[in-house]
């Protein structure tokens, strides 16, 4: 069991990336993706922190960062192509501050919520997702319908970029038996709400030591 501690990490994806690492155990960790760099997103976001707080509350060592051109992260914005590589970067270096059978979860809101679902496709080795209001008016999700990880799911119920309607028929024709499902009456920027997005982690994941 590691003592609780965060510390400022540097990634290298194609560039230098700036991260936040807490430590909690060798056994777990999850990777954690902030919203749209163009419109204000970093790792700081009080949405982030709350998925942060959940899973570090259930003794997983966390990692979020700040995808290339954001805040001191060398680069700039790619698109979601360069993104992907950075979250395959941050989920390659946490992994290798675990255990080789650790259990780890990918997850992300918004536009990291797109990025995760996306480099969990070349990823090799995962638990599962856990994805804060996809952007369905944004992007396609069609191909998540494939995965066979457990999946979890947070939805605002006045989210107009994540509407509630698309992510309640992508959750309907998931095969996977391990889907959990969070609606909160909330718009796409959960003020006042973070909080239920960590009890929602703190109900359904288990806890880690």
């Amino acid at each position: 069991m590691y003592a609780m501690s965060i510390e400022r990490v540097t990634i290298e994806s194609d560039y230098s990336l700036e991260g936040l690492m807490r430590r909690k155990s060798s056994r777990a960790g999850a990777v954690i993706c902030h919203p749209h760099p163009l419109y204000g997103g970093d790792m700081h976001n009080s949405v982030v922190e709350a998925i942060e707080k959940g899973f570090s509350g259930q003794g997983y060592s966390t990692l979020t960062f700040n995808f290339r051109g954001v805040g001191r992260s060398k680069g700039e914005y790619d698109e979601g192509e360069g993104e992907v590589s950075d979250a395959l970067a941050a989920l390659n270096f946490l992994k290798d501050h675990l255990d080789d059978k650790a259990h780890i979860m990918l997850a992300g809101y918004s536009f990291g919520a797109w990025i995760i679902s996306r480099a969990a496709m070349k990823a090799e080795t995962f638990e599962g997702l856990f994805l804060v209001s996809f952007p369905f008016v944004v992007y396609k999700s069609d191909y998540m319908k494939k995965f066979d990880k457990k999946m979890y799911f947070v939805g605002g119920t006045d989210d107009d970029i994540a509407p509630l309607d698309d992510l309640l028929g992508l959750y309907r024709e998931l095969t996977i038996t391990e889907k959990y499902l969070k609606v909160i009456t909330t718009t796409h920027f959960y003020p006042g709400k973070e909080g239920e997005i960590t009890d929602f982690i703190k109900e359904n994941v288990l806890p880690q030591k």
